[in-house]
């Protein structure tokens, strides 16, 4: 049984490999999280399998110490997660100002729980097909975007993973609103962050320059990127060392002009550079650095845990948009399928 279950092992061992290729090719893609998890589950299940059917006593141990948390998180693993989306709320509205970005959580918490009233009811009514199948495509919808958010964390987690060599000509600092030309906590670490790999490199081999990014908004009194070399020049950063991209609105405009502005200084000539930002923007911050021709890794600022819920709630939605015709169409087939063609089918097959 030894050699049989060796076979099996070369399961999680193909995914281990498409998943290296997939990483090495490009980060930024979902399917670098998803490959990384069928690893995981597949080298899981072929353990776990093998340690049940095992008669040594340890890896029957294994199995149901391994076992007990996956049934009690799949029983009562929804209210868990309910009740953690609540305190993250309390937690996060205390600490920031009371705004739509802050409350997703709490929208999340409160629509979860809604689902498993709802889901009560429809278990215990007498409802027409039709309406009890469009329901349940729901749910399929939810779980598929629960466990599609669960690959945007884990390919989140490995682009943060990302150590870049200290070779590096420029590193891009992308910019986020700031307050009456004041650079906020949260654009300040991602400066910190760039200021702490340029002072780290500037040992090694020579300092890279500091490409300040963004532009200024309606509602602020100078760019973004004046207000970073401010920062930067009291944290002791020479002048020389500093430049600025002010035209910028968006970080696909961040990373297309920081681009226009190191091709001009390079003149056609070869150039390495990385983008720093918050540890939770760096994969949609990669995506469009691509989308502007800079194929480059980011650093991330560190972000404090409670803000981190919503952040990641938040990025997960710009990439849903970024995908936005293909999330509609999928979305409706889903609905059009379960609530309408599904029923038929089944119909069609009990009629036979």
């Amino acid at each position: 049984m030894g050699a049989y279950f060796l076979l099996w092992y070369t399961i999680p061992l193909l995914f281990f490999l498409l998943f290296f290729i997939a990483y090495k090719i490009n980060r930024t893609k979902l399917i670098v999280g998803f490959m990384l998890s069928c690893t995981l589950i597949s080298f899981m299940g072929i353990f776990l399998t093998h340690a049940y059917l095992s008669n040594i006593t340890a890896l029957r141990l294994i199995f149901v110490v391994v076992l007990l948390p996956v049934v009690f998180l799949t029983a009562f693993g929804v209210y868990i997660f309910i009740a953690f989306l609540f305190f993250n709320t309390r937690s996060i509205l205390r600490k920031e100002k009371r705004d739509l970005k802050h409350i997703l959580t709490l929208i999340l918490a409160v629509g979860l729980l809604l689902l498993v009233i709802v889901s009560r009811f429809i278990d215990l009514t007498v409802l027409p097909l039709n309406v009890k199948y469009f329901f349940y495509s729901v749910y399929g919808l939810i779980v598929y975007y629960f466990l599609h958010l669960a690959q945007f964390i884990i390919s989140l987690m490995l682009c943060n993973c990302s150590r870049p060599k200290k070779d590096q000509h420029y590193i891009i600092v992308l910019g986020c609103w700031i307050n009456n030309g004041i650079v906020p906590p949260l654009l300040a670490r991602r400066i910190d962050t760039a200021i702490k790999f340029y002072t780290e490199q500037k040992e090694v081999c020579g300092p890279p320059k500091l490409l300040l990014s963004g532009g200024k908004g309606k509602d602020e009194l100078c760019s973004e990127a004046e207000a970073m070399k401010t920062y930067a020049l009291n944290k002791g950063i020479p002048e020389e060392d500093l430049l600025l991209e002010t035209k910028s609105t968006s970080t696909l405009e961040n990373m297309k002009f920081s681009k226009e502005i190191m091709d001009e200084i390079n003149g056609g000539q070869a150039y390495r550079c990385i983008y720093a930002t918050n540890n939770y923007h760096l994969l949609r911050a990669g995506i469009f650095a691509q989308k502007a021709g800079l194929k480059i890794d980011g650093i991330g600022a560190k972000t404090a845990f409670y803000f981190l819920p919503n952040a990641i709630l938040r990025e997960y939605i710009a990439y849903l948009y970024i995908h936005l015709k293909w999330n509609i169409v999928f979305f409706i087939c889903s609905l059009l399928f379960g609530s309408f063609f599904l029923p038929v089918i089944i119909q069609s097959m009990i009629s036979l």
